[in-house]
């Protein structure tokens, strides 16, 4: 039986907001979950919100939302222009003009440092184009030409080792070819307390991303492991497997793969 946390995009939000409460972990864009009892209301996510329709093209075009627009719904993490401030001085480099920037998820992982952010951005040429910015490293942004093949864009960032728990942040897009994405964490158990006596389960995969979520086709997952960092991101497509991603670190970091 699957552990009963983080099965879908949902219950991931639930465990990055219990880590939010205990380590300044801010997470953006998941508006859909309120935790049991909260006074707050369920804020509707806008009904333009969607996964890429074919390849790495949007149906309303370019994809994200716009800084000063729906705020209620998705800016949690009072993400503005000066946020994105690294990734507009980078877009130019790129031919990406850096006033289209959209937001697709962001997530500030200590109070005071340099968010993960994913944007989508519009080249010369009018096509959309993906810009990441993995918290202190340098931004980059991946247009057509880079994602030609590519069905997944995944950023991770290993956290420092804490009470003999190896943490990974991991937060990506996927291509209108991924219509599921699981991640397994090495040696993560799960405790099953339903009988008279606990059970201990190794966890399974856990599915971020499923194609009937509401979201632009970001994920995003934050677990940790009694051992250092071991993980594998896998992206499903209608027919099968199409791609797989190991992580495996020696050192906190921050790292962008194209898939």
């Amino acid at each position: 039986m699957a552990p009963p946390f983080a099965q879908h995009r949902l219950a991931v939000a639930i465990v990055a907001v219990a880590v939010w409460a205990t380590s300044g972990v801010f997470v953006f864009a998941r508006p859909q979950y309120r935790p049991p009892g909260s006074a707050f209301t369920t804020v509707a996510v806008p009904s333009y919100v969607t996964p890429a329709a074919r390849g790495w093209t949007w149906p309303r075009g370019l994809p994200g939302f716009r800084i000063g627009h729906d705020t209620l719904a998705w800016n949690s993490s009072r993400v503005d222009w000066a946020t994105l401030s690294a990734l507009r001085i980078a877009a130019p480099a790129s031919r990406v003009d850096p006033q289209s920037l959209r937001v697709l998820d962001a997530a500030r992982l200590r109070p005071g440092l340099r968010p993960y952010l994913l944007v989508a951005g519009r080249d010369v040429r009018g096509r959309t184009c993906i810009g990441v910015q993995p918290g202190p490293a340098a931004p980059r942004f991946l247009c057509p030409d880079q994602l030609a093949g590519h069905v997944a864009i995944v950023s991770a960032a290993p956290q420092a080792p804490y009470g003999g728990n190896w943490t990974i942040y991991i937060d990506g897009v996927v291509s209108a070819a991924v219509t599921r994405v699981d991640i397994s964490t090495a040696a993560t158990t799960w405790i099953d307390m339903r009988g008279a006596k606990p059970i201990v389960h190794r966890a399974g995969p856990q599915t971020a991303f499923r194609r009937a979520d509401k979201s632009w086709g970001t994920f995003m997952s934050l677990r940790g492991q009694p051992v250092p960092w071991n993980a594998r991101v896998d992206f499903y497509g209608a027919h099968g497997k199409l791609a797989s991603l190991p992580l495996r670190f020696t050192h906190p970091g921050s790292y962008v793969f194209v898939r």
